[in-house]
């Protein structure tokens, strides 16, 4: 988890045309999609980390749910995960270009964003994630979510494609998206829906929301 402060010194810069163009899908069509945004070396030493972490034991089951309401729900979600810090230097030039995203969202759509969380993501074969909205019931507290894909070599046949619906529409999907290294995925996470589908091998990725500040003077919503 991030804070603007917390990401103020980005080491890779980003090309403004092609984030001003993913800012523009995002407002009219409630997601975009990119690839090779992100620099090639950075995508690579997020893929190096989060196999270390994974060597290490430290990815746990992935749930539904916040606080006393989380669940691990098997029938619906099969997969491992490990939230992300500024543990290593990829990591924090993650969080960084996070930080320029979340600058570049609120400067066109006037959304609020304040913060952003994030996680490393590890799919075993035949892991999937059924159909599902990423805002948390009870608290509208994700609105913009992010999918960035760590996997080399990855092909058709290998499935573990993101499917995206448009606003809650039902029928054909808007996007189906193969989970290569390099891509990013944005979308509106109060009104997307989307399922990751089973893959045929293990799929990397790191998730992450940004998050608007529900705080009031009766209520904290700390991003943890």
């Amino acid at each position: 988890m991030t804070s603007p402060a917390a990401a103020a010194t980005a080491e890779d810069t980003l090309d403004p045309v092609r984030i001003d163009a993913l800012v523009e899908s995002l407002a009219a069509d409630g997601l975009a999609v990119a690839c090779d945004l992100l620099p090639a070396d950075l995508v690579a030493a997020l893929r190096q980390s989060a196999m270390l972490h994974e060597a290490a034991g430290e990815l746990a089951p992935a749930g539904l749910g916040r606080g006393a309401g989380r669940a691990h729900e098997t029938a619906i979600r099969q997969a491992d995960a490990r939230w992300i810090d500024d543990a290593d230097a990829s990591e924090r030039r993650f969080l960084a270009v996070a930080e320029t995203l979340r600058t570049a969202i609120n400067r066109r759509l006037f959304l609020g964003l304040f913060d952003f969380e994030a996680q490393h993501l590890s799919y075993p074969p035949g892991g999937f994630y059924a159909r599902h909205l990423d805002s948390l019931a009870g608290t509208r507290n994700r609105v913009v979510s992010l999918v960035l894909y760590l996997n080399e070599d990855w092909r058709e046949e290998h499935g573990g494609q993101l499917v995206i619906w448009r606003r809650n529409e039902d029928g054909a999907p808007a996007a189906e998206v193969l989970p290569e290294a390099g891509t990013l995925v944005l979308f509106l996470s109060e009104e997307i829906p989307h399922e990751v589908r089973p893959a045929t091998r293990t799929r990397r990725a790191i998730a992450g929301w940004f998050r608007v500040n529900p705080s009031t003077s009766r209520r904290v919503d700390p991003a943890g």
